[in-house]
């Protein structure tokens, strides 16, 4: 709620999406004007005048939600990378010894990965092919994407792999470590579900709640004005 208030990581938001910032504004001025139109009818509905009063928290809320929805669309990519990245690792094991080297099996995972991690794999081999990108700020700028301590330490050994060569123990190691971040997401995503589904039904009945309130509120100011008059 309160980065919804300050907008403290727009421009995180503006630069992880490419977002136009100007076209983003007029988005949130036209959904503000919307919410003013249908809180005017709504006033017009229930003849109370009174309720003008309430006008700037409408357009509030009508300016506020695309913001809402741009935080949303990065949690929600946020929460895709961290279990895809163990998919990821999956075929890069499975590739590794037919390829030989990392390099190459970097480049053959590459179709077999799905959106966001696909464009960032693609983003690393082109920087390995680079040379004013080290190899190791190549490899940390993917683990930064995956944005884990577990990815930092997993890529920081496949960056060694690459520097010096498949060790076949620590390989063992890498696998084990692969199916224990595995089972860990695993469990991860299924309490995720679960208190998914508890934050979508608890809304749902305090918005039904609020909404008989809020209309019993109104039908009362309403009734009381009439008899004012």
């Amino acid at each position: 709620m309160i980065e919804v208030l300050t907008e403290r990581n727009k421009g995180v938001y503006f630069d992880y999406f490419r977002i136009n910032e100007k076209k983003f504004f007029s988005n949130r001025l036209l959904m503000a004007i919307m919410f003013l139109a249908i809180y005017l009818l709504l006033i017009y509905s229930f003849n109370n005048w009174y309720l003008l009063i309430g006008i700037p928290f409408s357009m509030l809320i009508g300016f506020k939600l695309p913001y809402l929805k741009l935080i949303s669309m990065k949690n929600k990519d946020d929460i895709i990378k961290q279990y895809a990245f163990p998919t990821f690792l999956r075929y890069f094991i499975a590739l590794v010894g037919v390829k030989g080297n990392v390099y190459q099996t970097l480049k053959a995972v590459i179709p077999y990965v799905n959106a966001p991690i696909q464009a960032e794999l693609e983003k690393l081999v082109n920087n390995l092919d680079k040379n004013n990108v080290s190899n190791r700020d190549a490899y940390m700028l993917f683990a930064d994407f995956i944005g884990s301590s577990e990815a930092r330490m997993i890529v920081e050994m496949i960056y060694q792999f690459d520097e010096e060569g498949i060790n076949k123990e620590e390989l063992r190691e890498l696998e084990n470590t692969i199916e224990q971040l595995q089972e860990n997401k695993t469990n991860e995503l299924i309490d995720y579900k679960v208190s998914t589904m508890e934050i979508h039904a608890n809304p749902i009945i305090l918005y039904t709640i609020l909404y008989v309130l809020g209309f019993t509120v109104l039908v009362f100011i309403a009734y009381l004005s009439e008899l004012l008059l």
